[in-house]
């Protein structure tokens, strides 16, 4: 490989199931290998990890349900900085009855809607 240059990254997330909000701070090294290539290995604590979009777990609750934020986003969103009680606390095993995202909320009642116009088309339509 050749020279690799080292950055520091602070990357916010947000767990979509217990609503924890927590950063983590990685060591991106990008470089070219032999071929060409770029390479881009991201450490934390000196230790080989995954890239931040892919395989973040939640120090809370343990799940991979998790949406990173922009840099910087904290800072500009004091509310949803690090150590704020989130909106509403899951029940062990559940799902959040407040701050459940509202396009997911859309589309489950659109899902809804069209299972029930499916049901009433088909009666109305077999008499």
């Amino acid at each position: 490989m050749r020279e690799a240059i080292s950055a520091r990254e602070t990357w916010p997330f947000e767990c979509l199931r217990c609503l924890r909000v927590w950063e983590e701070e990685y060591v991106v090294h990008r470089t070219r290998d032999e071929q060409g290539v770029d390479v881009v290995i991201w450490t934390r604590d000196e230790v080989v990890v995954p890239p931040p979009w892919s395989g973040t777990t939640c120090p809370g609750c343990g799940r991979e349900i998790v949406t990173s934020f922009p840099t910087g986003y904290l800072a500009h969103h004091p509310e949803s900085a690090p150590g704020r009680e989130p909106a509403a606390q899951a029940p062990a095993g559940g799902t959040p009855a407040r701050g459940v995202p509202l396009a997911s909320q859309a589309l489950l009642t659109l899902a809804l809607l069209l299972l029930a116009g499916a049901g009433l088309y088909e009666r109305l339509n077999a008499g």
